[in-house]
């Protein structure tokens, strides 16, 4: 199964569009950003939101809450 979707995924997202693709990673983004925000763990909060953060930039994926 592993295999499958090894050879599977890199197939599927050639199809989605760029807007399609930069819609779920701000919503993959947005859920793990609240996940952090909620959490009572500084480190991740240090760690973590820089690195969305970096993400949207690099991607350039806006953060549309």
């Amino acid at each position: 199964m592993l295999k499958i979707l090894t050879y599977l995924m890199p197939a599927l997202l050639k199809l989605l569009k760029p807007e399609v693709l930069k819609k779920a990673i701000d919503a993959l983004l947005d859920k793990i950003e609240d996940e952090v925000t909620q959490s009572h763990n500084l480190i991740d909060d240090a760690l973590v939101l820089p690195l969305c953060k970096l993400i949207r930039e690099t991607f350039n994926v806006p953060d549309s809450d």
